[in-house]
């Protein structure tokens, strides 16, 4: 029985999950969950995930969600001989710098940095941001930027292939340009650094690139 993967377009977590999995090559089969209708919340999703998120997947009548697990139950339930289709290769240093790494951004860059500036840009109803957090968070943002710009061995992160850690920063700077375009008076893309606009390009030079990318931020 395939895979099943349950996703919501413009979910910078599911999206991660997703580019992982074309990146292992396992068979899956996709589910795209609507936000506006409310998807998540519906008896026969809430049955496999009580927390009624995406990412979530399904394999073989096991329900996993959380993005970083999943990531990390994907690399060991189907190891690949070739280093370059792990999303957590080499010897145990190398894996813990990826896990490293994989934290950093979720916690410094994304939940210090870029969910400050989205709190006060989008969750606010009418009331005005705080641009004294905006700037906090913009701050966050660009010193973070430049840590993982120096923190590239390679064309990516670990090496000469992406990882675990590529695919979870991926999104986040992805959310940061529909952010700014959606609010361009956040100025979030202006603070990606010439190392990371290269690697950008490079990932988004991958043949799945495109095909996982939210259709709705074309």
């Amino acid at each position: 029985m395939a895979l099943v993967f349950y996703h919501g377009h413009g979910s910078p977590y599911s999206w991660r999950v997703w580019l992982a999995l074309e990146h292992i090559g396992v068979p899956y089969e996709l589910k795209v969950l609507s936000f506006q209708d409310k998807d998540t919340t519906k008896p026969e999703f809430v049955a496999i995930n009580p927390r009624h998120k995406v990412p979530t997947i399904t394999d073989d009548g096991f329900g996993l969600w959380e993005s970083i697990p999943i990531l990390e139950y994907l690399d060991e339930r189907f190891p690949n001989a070739d280093a370059a289709k792990r999303l957590y290769p080499g010897d145990a240093k190398n894996r813990a710098r990826i896990r490293r790494l994989v934290r950093e951004a979720e916690e410094y860059l994304g939940v210090e940095g870029v969910d400050l500036v989205v709190d006060e840009y989008f969750f606010k109803k009418d009331e005005a941001p705080d641009l004294e957090r905006v700037e906090k968070g913009r701050a966050k943002v660009a010193e973070e930027l430049k840590i993982f710009e120096r923190e590239l061995r390679g064309d990516f992160l670990t090496g000469e292939s992406p990882t675990a850690a590529d695919y979870v920063l991926l999104p986040l700077l992805g959310y940061c340009k529909r952010l700014t375009v959606r609010k361009p008076e956040a100025r979030l893309t202006e603070l990606i650094p010439a190392g990371l606009s290269a690697w950008m390009k490079r990932m988004e030079a991958l043949p799945f690139y495109d095909k996982t990318f939210p259709p709705h931020w074309r």
